[in-house]
């Protein structure tokens, strides 16, 4: 074989190879299924559903409609259980049987969509959900927001392009690994760090609650300039506050100061930042230092980063000092460790934390509750009924079909497996 044919063998066997290694996982973090409609057709792509929902971390927000560990509450127990809150305004229409025995409440199911396997649509603002571990859970809207059942779709199927599906055309939504890349979308999802009065926090974000792709823009003005200007995310390596706005440093080295637009100012809506190993926080202006993006999203962090679901795990030591190793239900509602705790840090950070993710729960006084979470972060968190007195406790499954109820002020700490 002579030189020349040599080296151009291989070239060619490189290029061939390159060919083969896998595209970038960019847009794996991205909402992908496949939907049918009541007329029979069927679109296979991304998905934005109907309350912004985009990443596969985001939260789908409904209210269960069958609550069947109530029913082992005997009358002085339902006499103790903490009403809702004065503004909660469910009247549990769906569960009329229940309205004159228990205190009013919405029993909230909240879940990423990562941890959906299909919806299967049932009514004009009802659905049932079923999980990766193939089991059900009906669900209908939550009275104080309507968007995410009831509510147009949006589609980016692979041939048609973008469709939008109304709720009563829409049967089914089969939930898919996203593809690496997706054609359609410019840019790539944001990703990065969030410093916080609590911390950072490392995943995808969303700004203002709705920039979310490097392709999106941050606006602001110049101190120098009264008119709006815009910069691509794609630019901008970090932001950081200061005063009454924000220095934008961009890849280049240059920094900016910007201000009078929400994007770079107290009057922002909030960063979001989610993850698949911990969950989400919804980041105030207050408790925002600043953030710096990576211009990489890393692999793994698709549908198939999110686990299947078990049963919600733990000892639970009382306040008496009895130790009991059982399966439980959380604040009577929450049964699968997919499911999601609330709690804020102050008014600042909301947080919603997969209770899989979760390690320890201490109730503290005042209304609060120390959270343990796998990797030895804690957080002390307040103001949502999961960490607060407003739980109203743990029904325990026991062997034998046998159930114990512990009300939220017996409990001294729980540790969960």
């Amino acid at each position: 074989m002579s030189c020349r044919f040599f080296f151009l063998f291989s070239w060619l066997s490189l290029l061939v190879l390159a060919s083969w290694q896998p595209a970038q996982a960019q847009h794996e973090g991205l909402i992908y299924g496949r939907v049918q409609t009541q007329s029979g057709e069927v679109y296979t792509g991304q998905i934005r559903w109907s309350a912004h929902q985009v990443f596969w971390g985001d939260i789908l927000l409904g209210v269960k409609t069958e609550v069947p560990v109530l029913q082992y509450l005997n009358e002085e127990q339902i006499s103790q259980l903490s009403p809702a809150e004065p503004d909660a305004g469910f009247d549990w229409q769906f569960i009329n049987l229940w309205k004159s025995k228990y205190p009013a409440r919405d029993y909230d199911l909240k879940l990423r969509f990562g941890d959906l396997a299909a919806l299967q649509i049932t009514g004009e603002q009802t659905a049932t959900i079923l999980l990766k571990n193939n089991r059900r859970i009906k669900i209908a809207s939550h009275p104080d927001d309507n968007r995410h059942l009831g509510k147009d779709i949006t589609v980016y199927d692979n041939q048609k392009g973008r469709l939008t599906v109304n709720w009563d055309n829409l049967k089914s939504v089969n939930f898919l690994p996203t593809p690496a890349q997706l054609p359609h979308i410019k840019g790539t999802p944001l990703y990065g760090t969030v410093q916080t009065a609590n911390g950072p926090l490392t995943g995808f974000i969303k700004w203002d609650q709705d920039e979310y792709l490097s392709s999106h823009q941050l606006d602001g003005q110049l101190d120098s300039n009264p008119q709006n200007l815009r910069y691509a995310f794609s630019q901008i390596h970090s932001i950081q506050v200061r005063d009454k706005g924000s220095i934008v440093k961009f890849y280049s080295d240059d920094k900016i100061f910007l201000k009078n637009n929400r994007d770079v100012n107290a009057t922002n809506r909030g960063i979001v930042v989610q993850h698949p190993a911990w969950g989400q926080a919804i980041v105030s202006w207050e408790a925002f230092r600043s953030v710096t993006f990576e211009d990489k999203v890393p692999a793994n962090l698709g549908y198939e980063s999110y686990g299947k679901l078990q049963k919600i795990r733990g000892t639970i030591r009382t306040t008496d000092n009895h130790n009991i190793k059982a399966e439980l239900v959380f604040d009577l509602d929450e049964e699968w460790t997919a499911e999601l705790l609330d709690g804020r840090f102050g008014n600042t950070i909301r947080y919603t934390i997969p209770f899989g993710r979760i390690v320890n729960l201490k109730p503290l006084p005042n209304g609060r509750s120390e959270i343990q979470m796998a990797g030895e972060k804690k957080l002390t968190l307040e103001n949502e009924n999961d960490v607060s007195g407003q739980n109203w406790g743990l029904m325990l499954l026991l062997p034998n079909k046998q159930h114990r109820y512990i009300p939220w002020a017996k409990i001294s700490q729980i540790s969960f497996f």
